[in-house]
């Protein structure tokens, strides 16, 4: 089966921008053609492709379709408005397992005092969430796209990565086990996107940003080639939860490549101006962002780490 990358260059080919939209295909979110800019994002969660039902309550289910959405629309810089949700349903999950998981999406939507405004609803061989959020950028502010670093740009994270991970391992291998689970195994089942901080950075004009869902080191390659520059980043400098160092020797992988390549983390990457990034005490830095062929570089204490895998492949 093709990767999810050659999939998205075949829609992309048969997906031509026309007018009443600003940025279609390619983004964390495509934008309408309007001023204060709408940004509308989609995702899906499909079981036991994203979650299985037998290590996710229902509300956990319900809170993480909606969330890992908030986050691309975090990564554009937009203000959530509303979500409609598209609810396959199988014949073993009852009315009240739907109404727990619109429990959790509700105690999302409501932080950020959002609408569930609608959807759909069919019957489906296995449980499916299909969410489209839509959200607006404050006025005279314009959406942050991955495609903007430049040369000489920082390259920073807003958060560790890895706890996701972890809580992933824990609960698909009960024989593993770190000191405290329930933080790692909390940031599987229920990110926390970081929408206020995408905000203020739109609003100083990062250059580019993009949430980290599928892997650190697969999403910055995929922000370097939308950008059309070479990123390097020094493995040792990605902050990561203290679990990770727990749990990476039991996998037999190095600590920093489990953080790297790990998924789901929904913190923020950005590439922006040194100065401007001080402002903000959220961000770690990384790397840089260089005139080259487009691509990643992976350095650990300065020499080149080349991995099998980046990340998560759907």
């Amino acid at each position: 089966m093709a990767s999810e990358d050659e999939l998205i260059q075949i829609v992309t080919a048969r997906s031509p921008l026309r007018p009443g939209v600003a940025v279609g295909v390619g983004d964390d979110g495509a934008v309408l053609d309007d001023e204060p800019g709408t940004v509308v994002v989609h995702d899906m969660l499909i079981e036991d492709v994203h979650f299985r039902r037998s290590t996710s309550p229902m509300v956990d289910i319900g809170a993480k379709a909606l969330a890992v959405n908030l986050s691309d629309l975090a990564a554009m810089g937009a203000k959530p408005i509303a979500a409609v949700i598209g609810l396959g349903v199988p014949p073993t999950v009852s009315a009240a397992d739907v109404d727990e998981m619109y429990r959790g999406m509700d105690a999302v939507a409501s932080l950020h005092d959002m609408t569930i405004a609608g959807g759909d609803v069919s019957r489906a061989p296995v449980l499916t969430l299909a969410v489209t959020a839509i959200g607006r950028m404050a006025p005279g502010v314009p959406p942050v796209l991955r495609s903007g670093a430049r040369p000489g740009d920082g390259v920073y994270v807003s958060g560790p990565l890895g706890a996701a991970a972890v809580g992933l391992a824990l609960l698909e291998r009960p024989a593993l086990a770190v000191g405290d689970p329930s933080g790692p195994i909390a940031a599987h089942r229920w990110p926390v996107p970081h929408v206020a901080l995408g905000r203020a950075l739109a609003a100083v004009r990062a250059h580019a940003m993009m949430d980290c869902s599928d892997g650190l080191a697969l999403d910055l390659r995929r922000m370097a080639i939308a950008s059309n520059v070479a990123i390097a980043i020094e493995l040792s400098a990605v902050p990561r939860d203290p679990t990770v160092d727990e749990l990476a020797p039991a996998l037999a992988v190095e600590p920093d490549v489990f953080a790297a390549t790990g998924g789901e983390d929904y913190v923020l990457l950005v590439c922006m101006d040194a100065v401007q990034a001080a402002r903000f005490p959220e961000l770690t830095p990384i790397g840089g962002v260089y005139q080259g062929p487009p691509g990643l570089t992976l350095l650990r204490q300065g020499e080149e780490v080349v991995l099998p895998t980046l990340g998560w492949e759907h």
